[in-house]
């Protein structure tokens, strides 16, 4: 807590156009979230408050829902991309582990039904898991493409409860 305040301190003095948070952020959503809570509110004193706020290597969708709350502005990670490389499929059902057997003759149904991304508009969880079943690196470039546009379309709609009074 002590170097984490001397950081904040320090940081914002200095004439950046933004402030990024890193580092150890915690084990887990929680601790993390816990972070946030004492750390936040020294953003938003005097000049801090209105500069951008990036919180770096953190994308899972629980960590990104309750760092919106917490005044974080952005984020960046490899979490969409490096989950799809390992067969899940991000959803506003749930998760899909594409590697499940139940997939095998899911024809007609996209990964997710509300997504505009062109995985879904083109193939199906039944032609998915062939191509992750048959190690065609295909899947992984499709899966990416959908877990990005999954990410995309999260993002826009807590840009929108923000705007809305929501958030």
């Amino acid at each position: 807590v002590e170097l984490r305040t001397e950081s904040v301190n320090y940081l914002t003095s200095l004439p950046f156009d933004g402030y990024a948070i890193g580092g150890s952020l915690g084990k887990n959503s929680e601790e993390l979230l816990q972070l946030l809570d004492w750390m936040m509110p020294m953003f938003e004193e005097g000049h801090r408050k209105e500069k951008p706020r990036h919180l770096l290597g953190i994308a899972d969708e629980k960590s990104i829902l309750g760092a919106v709350g917490h005044g974080i502005d952005t984020f960046d990670s490899c979490y969409p991309t490096r989950v799809a490389r390992h067969g899940t499929l991000l959803s506003r059902e749930g998760r899909i582990n594409i590697k499940s057997g139940k997939y095998a003759k899911q024809y007609g149904i996209p990964i997710d039904q509300e997504c505009q991304c062109s995985t879904c508009q083109r193939y199906d969880r039944a032609y998915l898991w062939h191509l992750y079943k048959a190690k065609e690196p295909l899947f992984m470039q499709l899966a990416g493409i959908h877990n990005i546009q999954y990410m995309n379309d999260l993002m826009a709609k807590q840009r929108q409860d923000i705007l809305d009074g929501k958030i």
